[in-house]
């Protein structure tokens, strides 16, 4: 696959809704690659934006009520931590429901606010 062809695939699987990880995993590239795919479809004018993946919203109702989650993504873990936090929960308990550092919490509060 010459480089031509890996910018389309990549801005195909763009277009899915696939994570740069996902992308790089199935590309067999890094995801170095993906971004830098990404930078030259925006310097070319394409206005195509990416969005993430929709929550499964009863994982993130189930990690946030303390079941331990097999696999969340980021923006499943993001949407539970935001829950946690409408409930008051304080970022200790949070990170220990969601298997995730205090300073994920922090992160992912902090970016909540930043929006």
């Amino acid at each position: 696959m010459n480089a031509t062809q890996r910018h389309a695939a990549i801005a195909e699987l763009d277009r899915q809704g696939m994570s740069s990880r996902e992308i790089a995993e199935q590309l067999g590239c890094t995801q170095r690659t993906v971004h830098r795919a990404r930078a030259k479809r925006r310097a070319d004018g394409d206005d195509f934006t990416w969005t993430g993946p929709a929550p499964d919203e009863m994982a993130v109702e189930r990690a946030a009520g303390g079941d331990q989650p097999s696999d969340l993504t980021w923006v499943e873990r993001h949407a539970a931590i935001a829950l946690c936090d409408q409930r008051g929960v304080p970022a200790r308990i949070t990170a220990a429901r969601l298997k995730c550092t205090r300073q994920t919490v922090y992160y992912a509060r902090s970016k909540r606010t930043a929006a």
